[in-house]
């Protein structure tokens, strides 16, 4: 095993590293069919490996496939007696940081790092990089064949990554945003259009985009690029700068929006129902639809 395992493994400085669980280890309180679930999920991971592929080059001949449990908790800085416990189901709770090893231990993708923070009953952590977030060619399909009401494409942080025909000319004025503002948010707080369009209900609105901006990053709140797009937001809106410290957070539930149609000449107030869906192939993306209401 090369050096900067082993070293791992030596500095981890927790109690999982000396065999034992931490007193935050211990009584988890998740379900036995939950611990179960997860001690297979790790035990089939850590089979499916070739030792070679984290570095342990192939001595003995081995008796069982994969590595074994003592590698994969030497990888992950814990103790081999307090892993062993976890592939056994017993009643331990991982914390977020040996979970997070473990992934990386395991060489984890994505999915399976949120499937085993789901059975451990943690909330998985946010790796996003915003800088390659784009339009893949699947979601450019359903956004502009599969959707023929006006719907835009929100990155992770709300960052607009595109809109279908029919948003285009129902959201002109969000082309006029600088490429650093191209945000949901921005345009609903300062854009002089949008408040205008809205009229009464803006207040409303925008306070519901906030509260949902808030729960949909909870657990990215710390991220340099979560808190680029807030202090931008603070010093461009008094208003977003008041109810941020409100801290109300609200799930994407399905909501009636009334505004201004898009004229020179404030034209007729025209209600939409606004659904918000969640692509499988990316999770931490939403699409807005707006539907017209006769």
């Amino acid at each position: 095993m090369n050096d900067n395992k082993h070293i791992l493994a030596k500095a981890s400085g927790d109690e999982a590293s000396a065999g034992a669980p931490s007193p935050e280890e211990k009584g988890s309180g998740t379900s036995e069919q939950r611990r179960r679930e997860l001690a297979d999920f790790l035990r089939t991971r850590r089979e499916k490996l070739k030792p070679e592929q984290v570095g342990i080059q192939q001595g003995s001949r081995r008796r069982t496939p994969g590595l074994r449990r003592e590698e994969v908790a030497e990888l992950a800085g814990v103790g081999t007696t307090w892993y062993t416990w976890l592939e056994q189901a017993r009643d331990i709770q991982p914390s977020t940081e040996v979970l997070r090893r473990l992934g990386q231990a395991l060489l984890l993708n994505p999915a399976e790092v949120r499937h085993m923070f789901a059975l451990a009953g943690k909330a998985a952590p946010v790796d996003a990089d915003i800088s390659n977030e784009t339009i893949t060619p699947s979601l450019e399909r359903t956004l502009n064949v599969a959707i023929s009401q006006p719907a835009v494409l929100l990155g992770s942080r709300f960052d607009v990554l595109a809109m279908n025909a029919s948003a285009d000319k129902l959201f002109f004025s969000i082309k006029d945003l600088p490429k650093e503002k191209y945000n949901w948010l921005y345009y609903i707080f300062c854009s002089p259009e949008m408040r205008t369009r809205l009229g009464s209900g803006w207040e409303l609105n925008a306070r519901r985009v906030l509260a949902e901006f808030r729960a949909a990053l909870s657990e990215s709140l710390d991220n340099p690029w979560v808190l680029e797009i807030v202090e931008m937001m603070k010093a461009e809106s008094p208003e977003f700068n008041q109810w941020w410290r409100e801290h109300d957070v609200r799930d994407n539930h399905v909501v009636k929006i009334e505004a201004y149609e898009p004229s020179k000449d404030q034209g007729p107030q025209v209600q939409f129902e606004r659904t918000v869906l969640r692509p499988w192939e990316q999770p931490r993306y939403r699409i807005l639809v707006f539907m017209p209401l006769a």
